[in-house]
């Protein structure tokens, strides 16, 4: 009969085969999800490219030197960090809102992934509005400002058109509040008036607001959408 004192020593003994085994699948799993490393370092690579390209060219075009495209503007204008904090701070949130609603629509079905699909590339647009001045810039090109915002106000339209049925399923009051605050910050900017007093720059707190309730209308879209498409995955079938 085998005592407990040679199930001891037998346990003991296999320890270190058992943990070699462990180690030897960990660096197989290692090594096989290295698989997909190469095409998406080309991924990466093409990126890179596309925009070093674009750096270039605009180098070419202005005569300015490869470093004005690519320090911090604040550094380059010797201004502190904290100067348009609250402009970069809506730009990352509109941005991560329209990425994280992009993710949600390619994961989503039917309505609700064309809706998120389209919500969260507008959203994309927007951002890069702000951050690139498109609205501010169009003159260059013979197109007046009010015909951009046009533009994205029919985007939005046919946003909303296309996807009505699950639209009005949607807490389309946040959106409706974004909008609002948007026209506001538009008048006032347009108008140069700034009601009950308001300091000068409060145009950009109304577009700051406004972003705040798209951000969230679409992120709430997203989260319905994902967990829909969760709950219909987890359905029994019959």
């Amino acid at each position: 009969m085998t005592s407990f004192g040679d199930h001891s020593r037998l346990l003991t003994a296999s320890r270190p085969r058992v943990l070699a085994s462990s180690y030897q699948q960990l660096f197989r799993d290692a090594i096989s999800a290295q698989a997909i490393a190469i095409p998406l370092a080309m991924l990466a690579v093409a990126i890179a490219a596309s925009l070093i390209g674009a750096g270039a060219y605009v180098v070419k075009v202005t005569g300015q030197p490869l470093s004005m495209l690519v320090r911090d503007a604040n550094a380059i204008a010797h201004q502190p960090n904290y100067f348009a904090a609250l402009e970069h701070a809506e730009i990352l949130l509109m941005n991560g809102a329209g990425w994280i609603v992009l993710f949600a629509g390619l994961r989503c079905r039917k309505q609700a992934g064309r809706f998120l699909i389209l919500g969260g590339l507008l959203s994309l647009l927007l951002a890069a509005d702000d951050l690139y001045m498109f609205h501010e810039s169009a003159w260059r090109i013979h197109v007046p400002e009010q015909a951009v915002f046009g533009l994205y106000a029919v985007l939005l339209v046919l946003l909303v058109l296309t996807n009505l049925r699950y639209f009005v399923g949607t807490p389309f009051l946040l959106l409706g509040a974004a909008l609002v605050l948007f026209a506001v910050a538009i008048v006032i900017d347009a108008t140069d008036y700034t009601p009950f007093g308001l300091p000068s720059g409060s145009e950009d707190c109304f577009e700051l607001t406004g972003i705040c309730f798209w951000s969230v209308y679409f992120l709430k879209c997203a989260w319905d959408g994902l967990t829909e498409r969760l709950a219909t995955t987890a359905e029994p079938r019959a």
